[in-house]
């Protein structure tokens, strides 16, 4: 069955286009419908008027036959052969009567309309007329020729009739009455002709009248609405569709310019958003090479200054000097310890490495991250509580792009809480899968004024952002979620966490969802 399913998709697939069609299909439907309206009444009524004609011509077959029986009736009884050979003469000059004929049961004809017929069989004469209708058996006593009507009506002995013969019941004798109804049939076939050819005109013209309707009101302004789209897709804005009217096609029209002219505006903020962001990225990606030029020129007297601090400092310290000498050099070394490792730090963050997945462990990335703001979180006195796994928390990953990720969670956090009070929490769990991998759940969570339900699902989306003017390019969570997705993990916003935002990250320790 599914071959034979196959085989007949592909013969579809080879028909031309237009076959599929909304037009071919519409007119297809149109067709069946006109066929079951018209064909079915149109059948039926064939099929009724043939019967009623049928019946027609029955009865008036029986009903003449009756009456050349009647007229005979007496010869018979009067065994008087020259009064039947009469009456059935007098009855053939009715227009409608072709032949009568009385044989008997050996087929032999006693009486005819035409004298020259006695003697004769009948079935030389009536090929309706079976040998074993002679022997007496039931058959059929109506026959329809070519143009004629032919009716057989038997004659039995009656109780008249006993005097001159025996076996009274029993059959002695046909009657064959044969009937031209041809002006009766020709003004019924005229008839059926007419109301065939009547029901075919209307078929023909009603789907010519809906075939011009929809192509009219349909087919033509699907063609207007299709190449709206059609310059829609080759990103020509600047054009509308005119189809006038209150109809469904006319609102759709309508829509579709409406929807073009937001098109458009949005088009235009996007494109001034995008140079905008592209002219800050451009100025902060110049600020970064600076700082990291900046960093290393700084790097270089900071270890110089270490290193000099540290060997004043072993020195001074087996010599009689006054303690507080000493605690400034401890000083100058701390202190110069945190130049070097913020500038390590500003380096590390800045290089390009090679974009390679390998084994990376969450937990020194997320401190890795941390101390590459520590400096942005001293100054807002933020309250950091980081809560690793007592394990490493090992997955397949590019961990540079994920540093991005938590600097940019962090960094999210930091704008948003106050300053002195702001805490901010980060948590490692560790989750068990389904099949049997293990993963990872990263929580971060503020004290901040938390995410709206109403653009909860907009704040991944680029350039979205509720930042005032210049504070923020939108791109943030939108480059978080694609590297999150990169790793195939996932990152969605939590309705647990009440007094702010509670962002969680899940990812496999091969890489993958758990």
């Amino acid at each position: 069955m599914q071959k034979i399913i196959k085989q007949f998709n592909q013969l579809l697939q080879k028909l031309p286009s237009k076959y599929f069609s909304l037009k071919f299909r519409m007119m297809l439907l149109i067709s069946v419908i006109l066929l079951a309206v018209i064909g079915g009444p149109l059948y039926f009524l064939i099929k009724q008027l043939d019967k009623n004609y049928e019946e027609y011509s029955i009865n008036m077959v029986e009903i003449t036959s009756n009456l050349v029986y009647q007229s005979v009736y007496d010869g018979m009884l009067l065994n008087d052969a020259e009064m039947i050979q009469r009456n059935l003469e007098l009855f053939s000059l009715e227009p409608s009567v072709v032949s009568l004929r009385i044989f008997n049961r050996t087929g032999k004809i006693l009486y005819s309309s035409t004298k020259s017929e006695r003697d004769q069989n009948i079935v030389d004469f009536n090929k309706n007329i079976k040998p074993g209708y002679l022997s007496g058996e039931e058959q059929e006593s109506f026959f329809k020729s070519e143009q004629n009507y032919s009716h057989l009506h038997p004659i039995y002995i009656q109780r008249e009739c006993t005097p001159c013969h025996t076996d009274q019941g029993s059959l002695i004798a046909v009657m064959d009455v044969q009937l031209g109804l041809s002006q009766s049939e020709k003004f019924y076939a005229s008839a059926k002709n007419l109301t065939i050819v009547s029901a075919v005109f209307i078929f023909i013209l009603l789907w010519l009248i809906l075939n011009f309707l929809y192509e009219k009101e349909i087919e033509s302004r699907l063609k207007i609405i299709m190449e709206g789209f059609n310059n829609l897709s080759l990103g020509n804005l600047n054009f509308s569709l005119n189809i006038p009217g209150r109809h469904e096609l006319a609102l759709l029209a309508k829509k579709f310019n409406q929807t073009m002219s937001r098109l458009k505006e949005a088009k235009e903020k996007e494109n001034k958003l995008i140079l905008e962001n592209l002219e800050r990225a451009d100025r902060l990606v110049t600020l970064g090479e600076v700082a990291a030029e900046i960093a290393h020129e700084v790097n270089n007297p900071a270890s110089i200054i270490l290193t000099r601090a540290e060997i004043v400092r072993e020195e001074l310290q087996d010599k009689p000097v006054e303690r507080l000498v000493l605690d400034d050099i401890d000083m100058i070394i701390n202190q110069t310890s945190k130049i070097a490792e913020i500038t390590k730090s500003i380096l590390y963050y800045a290089r390009k490495l090679p974009q390679k997945f390998s084994q990376a462990d969450l937990n020194l990335i997320i401190q890795q991250s941390l101390k590459i703001l520590e400096p942005r979180i001293n100054k807002k006195n933020a309250n950091i509580e980081y809560i690793p796994l007592n394990h490493p928390a090992i997955i397949h990953a590019n961990s540079i792009q994920l540093e991005q990720v938590f600097c940019n969670l962090i960094n999210n956090s930091l704008d948003v809480i106050e300053p002195n009070h702001g805490i901010i929490k980060i948590e490692i769990q560790q989750v068990n899968g389904s099949s049997k991998l293990t993963g990872f759940r990263i929580i971060f969570q503020d004290n901040g004024p938390g995410i709206q339900k109403e653009i909860r699902e907009k704040i991944f989306n680029p350039f979205f952002t509720t930042k005032i003017d210049g504070k923020g390019t939108g791109l943030g969570l939108f480059i978080v979620k694609n590297i999150i997705t990169y790793h195939h993990g996932s990152i969605y916003v939590s309705d647990e966490n009440k007094s702010g935002a509670e962002f969680v990250i899940e990812i496999g320790n091969n890489g993958s969802t758990y």
